[in-house]
Protein backbone atom coordinates (compact mmCIF):
# COMPACT_ATOMS: atom_id res chain seq x y z
CA UNK A 1 0.00 0.00 0.00
CA UNK A 2 1.38 3.42 -0.93
CA UNK A 3 2.35 5.95 1.72
CA UNK A 4 -0.10 8.44 0.21
CA UNK A 5 -3.02 6.04 0.55
CA UNK A 6 -1.98 5.32 4.13
CA UNK A 7 -1.91 9.06 4.81
CA UNK A 8 -5.41 9.51 3.39
CA UNK A 9 -6.60 6.52 5.38
CA UNK A 10 -5.32 8.08 8.61
CA UNK A 11 -7.17 11.29 7.73
CA UNK A 12 -10.44 9.44 7.24
CA UNK A 13 -10.20 6.67 9.84
CA UNK A 14 -8.64 7.73 13.13
CA UNK A 15 -10.01 4.53 14.60
CA UNK A 16 -11.79 1.46 13.33
CA UNK A 17 -10.95 -1.17 10.75
CA UNK A 18 -10.87 0.39 7.28
CA UNK A 19 -10.98 -3.00 5.55
CA UNK A 20 -13.99 -4.02 7.58
CA UNK A 21 -15.69 -0.77 6.58
CA UNK A 22 -14.90 -1.50 2.93
CA UNK A 23 -16.24 -5.05 3.15
CA UNK A 24 -19.46 -3.79 4.74
CA UNK A 25 -19.93 -1.43 1.80
CA UNK A 26 -19.15 -4.20 -0.70
CA UNK A 27 -21.65 -6.49 1.01
CA UNK A 28 -24.42 -4.11 -0.03
CA UNK A 29 -23.78 -5.33 -3.59
CA UNK A 30 -24.31 -8.97 -2.68
CA UNK A 31 -26.70 -9.59 -5.57
CA UNK A 32 -24.15 -8.21 -8.03
CA UNK A 33 -21.38 -10.34 -6.52
CA UNK A 34 -23.10 -13.69 -7.09
CA UNK A 35 -21.61 -15.99 -9.75
CA UNK A 36 -23.20 -15.72 -13.18
CA UNK A 37 -23.59 -19.50 -13.38
CA UNK A 38 -22.40 -22.41 -11.27
CA UNK A 39 -20.39 -23.85 -14.16
CA UNK A 40 -19.01 -20.44 -15.23
CA UNK A 41 -18.83 -18.09 -12.22
CA UNK A 42 -17.59 -15.09 -14.23
CA UNK A 43 -19.65 -15.89 -17.33
CA UNK A 44 -18.33 -15.41 -20.85
CA UNK A 45 -16.72 -12.60 -22.82
CA UNK A 46 -19.54 -10.09 -23.51
CA UNK A 47 -17.63 -8.39 -26.34
CA UNK A 48 -20.26 -9.20 -28.98
CA UNK A 49 -23.34 -8.91 -26.79
CA UNK A 50 -25.77 -6.26 -28.03
CA UNK A 51 -26.05 -4.59 -24.62
CA UNK A 52 -22.27 -4.37 -24.28
CA UNK A 53 -21.91 -2.86 -27.75
CA UNK A 54 -24.64 -0.33 -26.94
CA UNK A 55 -22.91 0.55 -23.68
CA UNK A 56 -19.58 1.02 -25.44
CA UNK A 57 -21.20 3.28 -28.03
CA UNK A 58 -22.51 5.48 -25.22
CA UNK A 59 -19.09 5.55 -23.58
CA UNK A 60 -17.43 6.61 -26.84
CA UNK A 61 -19.61 9.70 -27.18
CA UNK A 62 -17.65 12.91 -26.73
CA UNK A 63 -20.59 14.41 -24.86
CA UNK A 64 -24.16 13.63 -23.94
CA UNK A 65 -23.62 10.01 -22.90
CA UNK A 66 -26.74 8.49 -21.36
CA UNK A 67 -25.37 7.59 -17.93
CA UNK A 68 -28.66 6.10 -16.76
CA UNK A 69 -28.71 3.76 -19.75
CA UNK A 70 -25.10 2.76 -19.08
CA UNK A 71 -25.95 1.92 -15.47
CA UNK A 72 -29.00 -0.12 -16.49
CA UNK A 73 -27.06 -2.09 -19.10
CA UNK A 74 -24.19 -2.67 -16.69
CA UNK A 75 -26.50 -4.13 -14.07
CA UNK A 76 -28.09 -6.51 -16.55
CA UNK A 77 -24.76 -7.65 -17.97
CA UNK A 78 -23.06 -8.14 -14.61
CA UNK A 79 -25.97 -10.13 -13.23
CA UNK A 80 -26.68 -12.35 -16.23
CA UNK A 81 -23.75 -12.36 -18.66
CA UNK A 82 -20.27 -11.66 -17.31
CA UNK A 83 -18.20 -10.38 -14.41
CA UNK A 84 -16.18 -8.21 -16.77
CA UNK A 85 -14.06 -5.31 -15.55
CA UNK A 86 -14.89 -3.27 -18.63
CA UNK A 87 -18.53 -3.29 -17.60
CA UNK A 88 -17.62 -2.38 -14.02
CA UNK A 89 -15.37 0.53 -15.01
CA UNK A 90 -18.02 1.88 -17.38
CA UNK A 91 -20.51 1.66 -14.53
CA UNK A 92 -18.15 3.47 -12.15
CA UNK A 93 -17.65 6.30 -14.63
CA UNK A 94 -21.39 6.62 -15.27
CA UNK A 95 -22.15 6.75 -11.54
CA UNK A 96 -19.41 9.32 -10.98
CA UNK A 97 -20.49 11.48 -13.89
CA UNK A 98 -24.14 11.35 -12.84
CA UNK A 99 -23.96 11.25 -9.05
CA UNK A 100 -20.56 12.71 -8.22
CA UNK A 101 -18.54 11.53 -5.25
CA UNK A 102 -21.39 9.40 -3.93
CA UNK A 103 -21.55 7.49 -7.20
CA UNK A 104 -17.79 6.98 -7.24
CA UNK A 105 -17.87 5.61 -3.69
CA UNK A 106 -20.58 3.09 -4.57
CA UNK A 107 -18.92 2.07 -7.82
CA UNK A 108 -15.55 1.48 -6.17
CA UNK A 109 -17.23 -0.53 -3.41
CA UNK A 110 -18.71 -2.80 -6.09
CA UNK A 111 -15.33 -3.13 -7.79
CA UNK A 112 -13.59 -3.92 -4.49
CA UNK A 113 -16.15 -6.62 -3.74
CA UNK A 114 -15.78 -8.21 -7.18
CA UNK A 115 -11.98 -8.15 -7.08
CA UNK A 116 -11.87 -9.65 -3.59
CA UNK A 117 -14.34 -12.41 -4.52
CA UNK A 118 -13.21 -13.35 -8.05
CA UNK A 119 -9.65 -12.01 -8.23
CA UNK A 120 -7.76 -12.75 -11.43
CA UNK A 121 -10.64 -14.86 -12.74
CA UNK A 122 -12.44 -11.63 -13.67
CA UNK A 123 -12.74 -10.87 -17.36
CA UNK A 124 -10.99 -9.95 -19.54
CA UNK A 125 -8.87 -13.04 -19.05
CA UNK A 126 -5.57 -11.68 -20.39
CA UNK A 127 -3.56 -10.05 -17.56
CA UNK A 128 -2.39 -7.17 -19.75
CA UNK A 129 -5.95 -6.38 -20.85
CA UNK A 130 -7.22 -6.63 -17.29
CA UNK A 131 -4.56 -4.21 -16.12
CA UNK A 132 -5.34 -1.70 -18.87
CA UNK A 133 -9.04 -1.82 -18.03
CA UNK A 134 -8.43 -1.17 -14.33
CA UNK A 135 -5.92 1.61 -14.98
CA UNK A 136 -8.50 3.28 -17.24
CA UNK A 137 -9.99 4.43 -13.93
CA UNK A 138 -6.98 6.74 -13.55
CA UNK A 139 -7.34 8.31 -17.01
CA UNK A 140 -8.52 11.70 -18.22
CA UNK A 141 -12.18 10.73 -18.70
CA UNK A 142 -12.50 9.71 -15.06
CA UNK A 143 -10.52 12.64 -13.69
CA UNK A 144 -12.44 15.15 -15.83
CA UNK A 145 -15.72 13.82 -14.46
CA UNK A 146 -14.36 13.94 -10.91
CA UNK A 147 -13.40 17.59 -11.44
CA UNK A 148 -17.08 18.41 -12.08
CA UNK A 149 -17.72 17.86 -8.36
CA UNK A 150 -15.05 19.86 -6.49
CA UNK A 151 -16.73 19.81 -3.07
CA UNK A 152 -15.62 16.93 -0.87
CA UNK A 153 -18.29 15.15 1.19
CA UNK A 154 -16.47 13.57 4.11
CA UNK A 155 -18.55 10.40 4.38
CA UNK A 156 -18.35 9.63 0.67
CA UNK A 157 -14.64 10.43 0.56
CA UNK A 158 -13.99 8.05 3.45
CA UNK A 159 -15.91 5.29 1.63
CA UNK A 160 -13.79 5.87 -1.47
CA UNK A 161 -10.59 5.57 0.56
CA UNK A 162 -11.88 2.40 2.24
CA UNK A 163 -12.63 0.79 -1.14
CA UNK A 164 -9.18 1.75 -2.42
CA UNK A 165 -7.64 0.10 0.64
CA UNK A 166 -9.48 -3.14 -0.06
CA UNK A 167 -8.48 -2.99 -3.72
CA UNK A 168 -4.87 -2.36 -2.74
CA UNK A 169 -4.85 -5.42 -0.48
CA UNK A 170 -6.38 -7.57 -3.24
CA UNK A 171 -3.96 -6.34 -5.91
CA UNK A 172 -1.00 -7.00 -3.62
CA UNK A 173 -1.95 -10.68 -3.58
CA UNK A 174 -1.73 -10.87 -7.39
CA UNK A 175 1.49 -12.38 -8.71
CA UNK A 176 3.77 -10.39 -10.98
CA UNK A 177 2.70 -12.33 -14.07
CA UNK A 178 -0.90 -11.35 -13.31
CA UNK A 179 0.17 -7.70 -13.74
CA UNK A 180 -1.53 -5.99 -10.78
CA UNK A 181 -2.62 -2.46 -11.74
CA UNK A 182 -1.63 0.85 -10.18
CA UNK A 183 -4.36 3.31 -9.22
CA UNK A 184 -1.89 5.95 -8.01
CA UNK A 185 -2.97 8.71 -10.45
CA UNK A 186 -6.51 8.43 -9.08
CA UNK A 187 -5.21 8.46 -5.50
CA UNK A 188 -3.09 11.54 -6.24
CA UNK A 189 -6.12 13.28 -7.76
CA UNK A 190 -8.21 12.46 -4.70
CA UNK A 191 -5.50 13.73 -2.35
CA UNK A 192 -5.14 16.97 -4.31
CA UNK A 193 -8.92 17.36 -4.29
CA UNK A 194 -8.97 16.96 -0.51
CA UNK A 195 -6.25 19.60 -0.13
CA UNK A 196 -8.21 22.01 -2.33
CA UNK A 197 -11.27 21.39 -0.19
CA UNK A 198 -9.51 22.23 3.08
CA UNK A 199 -8.98 18.71 4.43
CA UNK A 200 -11.25 16.37 6.35
CA UNK A 201 -11.66 18.88 9.19
CA UNK A 202 -13.13 21.65 7.04
CA UNK A 203 -16.60 22.66 8.25
CA UNK A 204 -17.65 23.34 4.66
CA UNK A 205 -15.69 22.40 1.52
CA UNK A 206 -13.21 25.15 0.70
CA UNK A 207 -13.38 24.28 -3.00
CA UNK A 208 -16.70 25.15 -4.53
CA UNK A 209 -18.43 24.57 -7.85
CA UNK A 210 -19.60 27.53 -9.86
CA UNK A 211 -23.00 28.97 -9.08
CA UNK A 212 -25.54 27.26 -11.30
CA UNK A 213 -28.73 28.89 -12.57
CA UNK A 214 -31.94 27.98 -10.79
CA UNK A 215 -33.74 24.93 -12.15
CA UNK A 216 -37.51 24.87 -12.21
CA UNK A 217 -39.06 21.92 -10.45
CA UNK A 218 -42.44 20.87 -9.05
CA UNK A 219 -41.10 21.58 -5.57
CA UNK A 220 -40.37 25.24 -6.25
CA UNK A 221 -42.67 27.48 -4.31
CA UNK A 222 -42.83 25.22 -1.29
CA UNK A 223 -41.39 26.30 2.05
CA UNK A 224 -39.73 23.01 2.96
CA UNK A 225 -35.96 22.96 3.43
CA UNK A 226 -33.73 20.06 2.62
CA UNK A 227 -31.99 18.29 5.46
CA UNK A 228 -28.32 19.27 5.63
CA UNK A 229 -26.13 16.21 6.07
CA UNK A 230 -22.76 17.59 5.04
CA UNK A 231 -20.77 20.74 4.47
CA UNK A 232 -21.43 20.33 0.77
CA UNK A 233 -25.20 20.36 1.39
CA UNK A 234 -24.77 23.50 3.47
CA UNK A 235 -22.81 25.22 0.72
CA UNK A 236 -25.35 24.24 -1.94
CA UNK A 237 -28.24 25.64 0.07
CA UNK A 238 -26.28 28.79 0.86
CA UNK A 239 -25.83 29.38 -2.87
CA UNK A 240 -29.58 29.04 -3.35
CA UNK A 241 -30.27 31.54 -0.56
CA UNK A 242 -27.62 33.89 -1.92
CA UNK A 243 -29.16 33.75 -5.38
CA UNK A 244 -32.56 34.66 -3.94
CA UNK A 245 -31.14 37.56 -1.93
CA UNK A 246 -29.31 38.90 -4.97
CA UNK A 247 -32.62 39.15 -6.79
CA UNK A 248 -34.12 41.37 -4.08
CA UNK A 249 -33.85 45.18 -4.00
CA UNK A 250 -30.63 46.08 -2.19
CA UNK A 251 -30.10 42.41 -1.44
CA UNK A 252 -26.52 42.28 -2.71
CA UNK A 253 -24.85 42.97 0.62
CA UNK A 254 -26.76 40.23 2.46
CA UNK A 255 -26.09 37.75 -0.34
CA UNK A 256 -22.40 38.64 -0.46
CA UNK A 257 -21.90 38.42 3.28
CA UNK A 258 -23.77 35.12 3.51
CA UNK A 259 -21.27 33.48 1.16
CA UNK A 260 -18.36 35.32 2.75
CA UNK A 261 -19.36 34.10 6.21
CA UNK A 262 -19.47 30.49 5.05
CA UNK A 263 -16.31 30.66 2.96
CA UNK A 264 -14.14 32.76 5.30
CA UNK A 265 -15.38 32.19 8.84
CA UNK A 266 -15.05 28.42 8.50
CA UNK A 267 -11.33 28.74 7.67
CA UNK A 268 -9.31 28.54 10.87
CA UNK A 269 -5.75 28.15 9.61
CA UNK A 270 -3.64 29.18 6.65
CA UNK A 271 -3.48 26.78 3.70
CA UNK A 272 -0.34 24.62 3.97
CA UNK A 273 2.56 26.09 2.01
CA UNK A 274 6.20 25.54 1.13
CA UNK A 275 8.15 28.83 1.02
CA UNK A 276 4.88 30.70 0.60
CA UNK A 277 3.58 28.55 -2.28
CA UNK A 278 0.42 26.55 -1.56
CA UNK A 279 -1.02 23.65 -3.54
CA UNK A 280 -4.22 25.54 -4.30
CA UNK A 281 -5.10 25.89 -7.98
CA UNK A 282 -4.86 29.50 -9.25
CA UNK A 283 -7.79 31.45 -10.69
CA UNK A 284 -8.40 30.91 -14.38
CA UNK A 285 -6.57 33.26 -16.73
CA UNK A 286 -9.85 34.26 -18.33
CA UNK A 287 -11.19 35.26 -14.90
CA UNK A 288 -8.21 37.56 -14.30
CA UNK A 289 -8.55 39.07 -17.76
CA UNK A 290 -12.28 39.58 -17.38
CA UNK A 291 -11.89 41.57 -14.15
CA UNK A 292 -9.13 43.71 -15.68
CA UNK A 293 -11.21 44.38 -18.77
CA UNK A 294 -14.32 45.37 -16.80
CA UNK A 295 -12.22 47.67 -14.62
CA UNK A 296 -10.65 49.31 -17.67
CA UNK A 297 -14.13 49.76 -19.19
CA UNK A 298 -15.37 51.24 -15.89
CA UNK A 299 -18.32 48.87 -16.05
CA UNK A 300 -18.83 48.92 -12.30
CA UNK A 301 -22.08 46.98 -11.96
CA UNK A 302 -20.83 44.15 -14.18
CA UNK A 303 -17.48 44.16 -12.37
CA UNK A 304 -19.33 43.86 -9.07
CA UNK A 305 -21.45 40.97 -10.33
CA UNK A 306 -18.55 39.02 -11.85
CA UNK A 307 -16.18 39.53 -8.91
CA UNK A 308 -18.88 38.40 -6.51
CA UNK A 309 -19.61 35.33 -8.65
CA UNK A 310 -15.93 34.39 -8.83
CA UNK A 311 -15.62 34.61 -5.05
CA UNK A 312 -17.94 31.60 -4.75
CA UNK A 313 -16.05 29.46 -7.27
CA UNK A 314 -13.20 27.04 -6.66
CA UNK A 315 -10.84 28.33 -3.97
CA UNK A 316 -11.20 31.94 -5.14
CA UNK A 317 -12.22 33.08 -1.66
CA UNK A 318 -8.44 33.17 -1.08
CA UNK A 319 -7.98 35.36 -4.16
CA UNK A 320 -7.73 38.70 -2.35
CA UNK A 321 -7.58 40.71 -5.58
CA UNK A 322 -11.34 40.09 -5.77
CA UNK A 323 -11.80 42.18 -2.64
CA UNK A 324 -9.94 45.08 -4.23
CA UNK A 325 -12.11 44.86 -7.34
CA UNK A 326 -15.26 44.70 -5.20
CA UNK A 327 -14.12 47.74 -3.25
CA UNK A 328 -13.41 49.68 -6.46
CA UNK A 329 -16.73 48.73 -8.02
CA UNK A 330 -18.73 49.61 -4.91
CA UNK A 331 -17.00 52.95 -4.46
CA UNK A 332 -17.74 54.01 -8.04
CA UNK A 333 -21.18 52.47 -8.65
CA UNK A 334 -23.10 55.15 -6.78
CA UNK A 335 -25.83 54.79 -4.14
CA UNK A 336 -26.39 52.45 -2.34
CA UNK A 337 -23.26 50.57 -3.39
CA UNK A 338 -20.77 53.21 -2.23
CA UNK A 339 -22.09 52.91 1.33
CA UNK A 340 -20.86 49.31 1.54
CA UNK A 341 -17.15 49.79 0.85
CA UNK A 342 -16.37 49.92 4.57
CA UNK A 343 -17.95 46.50 5.00
CA UNK A 344 -15.56 45.00 2.44
CA UNK A 345 -12.57 46.53 4.25
CA UNK A 346 -13.88 45.47 7.65
CA UNK A 347 -14.49 41.86 6.65
CA UNK A 348 -11.07 41.56 5.03
CA UNK A 349 -9.37 43.12 8.04
CA UNK A 350 -11.01 40.59 10.34
CA UNK A 351 -9.94 37.73 8.07
CA UNK A 352 -6.33 38.92 8.00
CA UNK A 353 -6.37 39.37 11.76
CA UNK A 354 -7.40 35.72 12.17
CA UNK A 355 -5.08 34.47 9.40
CA UNK A 356 -2.03 36.76 9.46
CA UNK A 357 0.19 36.33 6.43
CA UNK A 358 -2.58 35.15 4.12
CA UNK A 359 -1.91 38.02 1.72
CA UNK A 360 1.72 36.87 1.36
CA UNK A 361 0.85 33.37 0.10
CA UNK A 362 0.81 32.21 -3.51
CA UNK A 363 -1.07 29.75 -5.69
CA UNK A 364 0.45 26.49 -6.90
CA UNK A 365 1.83 28.26 -10.00
CA UNK A 366 3.59 30.89 -7.89
CA UNK A 367 1.19 33.75 -8.63
CA UNK A 368 0.18 35.64 -5.46
CA UNK A 369 -3.12 35.57 -3.60
CA UNK A 370 -2.81 39.38 -3.55
CA UNK A 371 -0.92 41.27 -6.24
CA UNK A 372 1.07 44.46 -5.59
CA UNK A 373 -1.95 46.71 -6.05
CA UNK A 374 -4.03 44.68 -3.61
CA UNK A 375 -1.26 44.46 -1.02
CA UNK A 376 -0.74 48.21 -1.24
CA UNK A 377 -4.48 48.75 -0.73
CA UNK A 378 -4.47 46.36 2.24
CA UNK A 379 -1.53 48.17 3.82
CA UNK A 380 -3.00 51.64 3.31
CA UNK A 381 -6.73 51.18 3.78
CA UNK A 382 -7.54 47.80 5.29
CA UNK A 383 -5.07 47.12 8.07
CA UNK A 384 -4.81 50.60 9.70
CA UNK A 385 -7.44 51.00 12.40
CA UNK A 386 -6.61 54.36 13.92
CA UNK A 387 -9.64 55.44 15.90
CA UNK A 388 -11.90 53.23 13.83
CA UNK A 389 -10.85 54.72 10.51
CA UNK A 390 -11.05 51.27 8.96
CA UNK A 391 -14.82 51.38 9.43
CA UNK A 392 -15.30 55.03 8.60
CA UNK A 393 -15.47 54.85 4.84
CA UNK A 394 -13.37 58.00 4.59
CA UNK A 395 -10.24 56.23 3.43
CA UNK A 396 -7.29 58.11 2.04
CA UNK A 397 -8.25 59.52 -1.34
CA UNK A 398 -4.62 59.90 -2.24
CA UNK A 399 -3.94 56.24 -1.42
CA UNK A 400 -6.87 55.05 -3.51
CA UNK A 401 -5.93 57.32 -6.39
CA UNK A 402 -2.37 56.04 -6.42
CA UNK A 403 -3.61 52.45 -6.65
CA UNK A 404 -5.94 53.36 -9.53
CA UNK A 405 -3.02 54.99 -11.32
CA UNK A 406 -0.87 51.92 -10.75
CA UNK A 407 -3.44 49.59 -12.30
CA UNK A 408 -4.00 52.01 -15.17
CA UNK A 409 -0.30 51.74 -16.01
CA UNK A 410 -0.49 47.95 -16.33
CA UNK A 411 -1.30 47.83 -20.08
CA UNK A 412 1.62 50.17 -20.78
CA UNK A 413 3.91 48.03 -18.64
CA UNK A 414 2.84 44.87 -20.45
CA UNK A 415 3.45 46.47 -23.84
CA UNK A 416 6.88 47.69 -22.77
CA UNK A 417 7.75 44.26 -21.42
CA UNK A 418 6.91 42.76 -24.82
CA UNK A 419 8.99 45.28 -26.78
CA UNK A 420 11.83 46.26 -24.42
CA UNK A 421 12.00 43.52 -21.81
CA UNK A 422 10.91 43.03 -18.20
CA UNK A 423 13.51 45.41 -16.73
CA UNK A 424 12.25 48.31 -18.83
CA UNK A 425 8.67 47.55 -17.84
Amino acid sequence: MSELLQQLTRSCFSCGDVLQAAREQAALWQKWLLPVRDDAPVGEDPGYHDDFLLMRDEMNKLSGADTTLICTLAESLLLTQAKDLRIVTYYIWARLHRDGEHGLAEGLALLAGLVERFGTALLPSRPSSRRLVLEWLTGDKMLDSLARFPEVAKADFARIIAALNLLSVSFTAWTEDQQPPSLMPLIHALESRLVQSGGMNAVVPQNSAALSPPVASPLMGTTSLQVINSGRDLLDQAKTLSRYLNEQPRGWLAAHRLMKTLRWDTVHELPPDVDGKTRLSPPRTESRNQLKRLYAQQNWTELLEQADRMFSEGVCHFWLDIQWYLHQALSKAGTPWDRWTAVVRQDLALLLERLPGLEQLAWSDGSPFADDVTRNWIAQQVIPRDEGAWLAGGASVAGESSQDDLLALEPEAQARADSEGVDAA
